[in-house]
């Protein structure tokens, strides 16, 4: 694929019939819902990184964004802590309180 290039998802026609309401197959809700994917590269915007920055911390204080993290107390649970991140064992941002 080049940069910005576009998928074209086709091959649901054994779900036309099936109400559209009920879409559940990814496939299916490209085609129906007539869906774009799209990467995404933290550094495209680099030159707006401020102002998403003061967006969050905005939609954090008022409630209207959460975030979570994994929580490791102790420097010695170091190793623990990133082979359990490596293991998918985290939830969120993984931190380590030393």
């Amino acid at each position: 694929m080049n940069a910005y290039g576009r998928i074209a998802v086709c091959g649901a026609i054994s779900n036309y019939n099936s109400a559209v309401g009920k879409v559940t197959d990814p496939q299916r809700q490209f085609v129906f819902k007539q869906l774009r994917m799209e990467g995404f590269l933290v550094w495209r915007w680099n030159d707006r990184w401020m102002e998403g920055i003061q967006a969050n911390l905005q939609l954090i204080r008022e409630g209207r964004l959460a975030y979570e993290e994994t929580i490791t107390e102790g420097f010695d649970k170091m190793p623990d802590a990133f082979i359990d991140m490596l293991r998918g064992g985290n939830t969120g941002k993984a931190v380590v309180k030393v």
